[in-house]
Order: structure tokens, then sequence, then C-alpha cells
């Protein structure tokens, strides 16, 4: 005979609950932090742009923009697929979350949750074009 594995306590449920709800806002304020650092970044860039566009000051700085960027990227993708695989253990256990789920889901939707993803990676690739933009600008104002 095998034992069916036993249920969550309650306990459980509400520790794995507000787990989620910890990612989640680390997941939203890890894009606040970024989104703050890049428009920081590109004000400085706006500002030096209009004083002097000396190409020697703008390619570093535009490049370290477009590092931060792409580590950006790396970390919401990776704790994107951590709070899917979260949500989707979530979605197992709490029966009243799933049921709002399959609720809500219509043509072209899988659940709430999912809009976060394109939030989550359409900003950061927005900032690495403009930095490709404005290294672009730069580079060919130098050269005219």
């Amino acid at each position: 005979m095998t034992d069916a594995p036993k249920p969550p306590s309650a306990d459980e449920i509400n520790r794995l609950w507000q787990h989620g709800m910890h990612e989640e806002r680390l997941f939203h304020d890890r894009l606040n932090y970024f989104s703050f650092l890049e428009t920081g970044l590109l004000t400085i860039c706006g500002i030096m742009y209009n004083k002097e566009p000396a190409v020697g000051f703008f390619v570093p700085i535009c490049v370290v923009g477009l590092l931060f960027t792409l580590l950006w990227i790396m970390i919401q993708r990776r704790h994107w697929r951590y709070c899917e695989h979260l949500n989707a253990r979530i979605r197992q256990l709490v029966p009243e979350y799933r049921a709002l789920l399959e609720g809500f889901v219509g043509p072209g939707r899988r659940d709430g949750f999912s809009i976060s993803k394109p939030l989550a990676l359409a900003v950061p690739v927005l900032f690495a074009l403009m930095w490709t933009a404005f290294v672009a600008l730069i580079v060919a104002r130098a050269l005219v």
C-alpha cells in the first residue's frame, strides 16, 4: 500500500500564498528600481547632450546603461520563470484562486498573472533600444 500525500495544512497554504505575494512584490519593485536607474542615466545624458555632445563622455555612459538593461532583462526573465512556477503551485493548492483564474480566462488569455510578463520584458527592451539609438545618434553626429 502506498500512502497518498497528505493535503497541506492551512498554515502551509498561507505561507505559500505569502511567499507568492512577496515574490510578486520583489518582481515589481525591481522593475521600478531599474526603471528609476535607467531614467536617471538617460536624464544625465539628455542634460549633458545639450551642453556638449562629446563621444568620449556619452559612449561609456550608454554602454553602462545598456549593460544595466541587459542585466535587468536577465534578472527579470529568471525571476519571471520562478514566479510562474510559484503561481502554478498556488493554483494547485488554493482552490479559490484556481476558480478565480479559471473564471477570468478568455480567448487569448491564460490567467490574470500573465499580464505582468509583457510589462516585465517590454520595458527593459525599450530601454535597450533607447540606449542603442542614443549611441547611434552620438556616433552619427560625431562623424558629421
